[in-house]
């Protein structure tokens, strides 16, 4: 589109045509039939950038992703097509690979030759985006910027698949690739199984496992459950020694604690009988009977397989270094001795407690990125595959999925502080929670067919939408 500036041109996307037909008015006896109604066709553009020509210290093309200038009332517009849709993208291709991390998706499906390339460096600089429908080719676009990752200097990401569809790329050898322990690995463990404790969520994702809410009895548990807990933790942080540690740790620090004493404690506030002074005899204790519904649900959670990489923990688990050693697998960029981009495995992660487990891993590597000196910290991507089944909007997440969320939201409006940024991949981002999506400034949009869909990524990016009127 031709705009004020002779040099600029302005790049847009056809979003839409439509055809109307207007009944002229005052007609006369003679008027011929095929003058009876005015047809008029209107094309909504959505506006991408702008291009500029040659001058200005320029010696070839440049493409802006900005609109500066706006065209004026009886423009000119083209069609690009054929061999000038390949210059075009060609000139995009251009201008992205002079980068230091160039990332190469492949080629644009109306410009063959032309290669889809992406800024490594200012694509995970900022929190991202790759959506499209089933089929769209949104899982391999993800693989294809993955594998690229692995292969840049100082890679650091983290990858959570929930399907083990990611397992192929392990063969890279700059990836690795981790699972959470399945009922089949708990007694004998292979080096790439991941235990994630108990000890390590905090107090309220720990409720949100064990607590029924609609309990009348909810609040006391509640209560008791937060004293035993802090009790428990003070009692190892005793055993260790660990002084400075004792004077400042709450119950959401992750300080390993012996489950098996917080049941001892709740069992015996439950059967508990006090002494009445004045009559002599003994009454039932303030909590007596409290935990009747709590105590079998809290045993049924630990002895179910299922929810054996929280619950059951040999004593390498259960020791102060555990944290240590499971930040070090994570966390570690690519250098001589780590590789940069971890797999982690999550398919056999039961799926009412996906969404605290996932979290739980997200918080640790955002609170572990808060604790490290601003000098020696290094980013990482978290890259949230499927995201739409445990980031959902707020009106439709029950507690455990408010829990991941508060969780991911945090990350999404603070990470990049501590340097670390979300990759978020789904195929309904209408679905999507509104304050993550809202803080996505780069996206990869494949072929989408729910309107809903196509709406939720057109209102994110913000196009700036021009209607133009032709005549037939």
């Amino acid at each position: 589109m031709h705009t004020s500036d002779p040099n600029t041109r302005l790049i847009g996307r056809i979003e839409r045509v439509v055809r109307l037909e207007y009944e002229q008015k005052d007609l006369t006896d003679d008027t011929d039939e095929d003058d009876y109604y005015i047809i008029s066709n209107d094309i909504t553009v959505n506006a991408l950038g702008t291009l500029k020509g040659p001058g200005g210290g320029r010696k070839r093309p440049v493409f802006t992703r900005a609109v500066e200038n706006l065209p004026e009332i009886g423009a000119k517009c083209f069609l690009l097509l054929g061999e000038y849709l390949t210059l075009f993208t060609s000139l995009v291709a251009d201008e992205t690979a002079k980068s230091k991390t160039p990332l190469i998706l492949g080629t644009y499906t109306m410009a063959s030759e032309a290669q889809a390339i992406l800024d490594g460096n200012a694509f995970f600089q900022r929190h991202a985006m790759v959506v499209g429908s089933t089929g769209s080719g949104k899982s391999w676009t993800a693989a294809r910027i993955i594998e690229q990752v692995a292969g840049l200097k100082n890679s650091n990401m983290v990858v959570f698949d929930l399907h083990g569809e990611y397992a192929p790329l392990s063969a890279h050898p700059n990836i690795t690739r981790y699972r959470i322990a399945g009922p089949a690995d708990l007694d004998y463990p292979k080096n790439d199984v991941l235990f994630l404790p108990y000890w390590l969520l905090g107090y309220e994702d720990m409720l949100a496992l064990i607590l029924d809410r609609s309990d009348e009895n909810a609040p006391n548990q509640a209560m008791a459950f937060s004293n035993a807990v802090i009790n428990a933790k003070r009692k190892t942080l005793e055993s260790e020694n660990m002084q400075k540690e004792l004077e400042t740790f709450t119950i959401d620090s992750p300080v390993p604690y012996s489950l098996d004493d917080v049941v001892a404690e709740l069992t015996r506030l439950n059967e508990e009988r006090v002494l009445n002074k004045a009559t002599g005899k003994e009454n039932n204790g303030p909590f007596h009977g409290k935990f009747n519904r709590f105590l079998p649900r809290l045993a049924s959670k630990r002895s179910d397989r299922r929810h054996g990489f929280l619950f059951s923990l040999k004593e390498e688990q259960l020791a102060v270094n555990y944290l240590d050693i499971l930040v070090e697998k994570l966390m570690k960029a690519n250098g001589d001795q780590n590789k940069g981009v971890k797999i982690i495995d999550f398919s056999e992660v039961p799926s009412d407690i996906l969404p605290i487990v996932l979290s739980l891993v997200a918080r640790l590597i955002f609170q572990v990125q808060q604790w490290s000196d601003s000098t020696t910290r290094h980013p990482i991507a978290i890259v949230c595959d499927e995201a739409h089944l445990y980031l959902p909007n707020r009106q439709a997440a029950d507690a455990a999925e408010a829990r991941a969320l508060a969780h991911f939201e945090r990350i999404a409006k603070e990470g990049r502080k501590y340097g670390v940024s979300l990759l978020i991949i789904s195929q309904r981002p209408s679905e999507l929670n509104t304050t993550i999506m809202s803080q996505c400034n780069n996206v990869v949009a494949l072929r989408l067919t729910n309107q809903s869909d196509k709406n939720a990524v057109s209102n994110l990016l913000n196009f700036r939408s021009l209607i133009f009127q032709t005549n037939p």
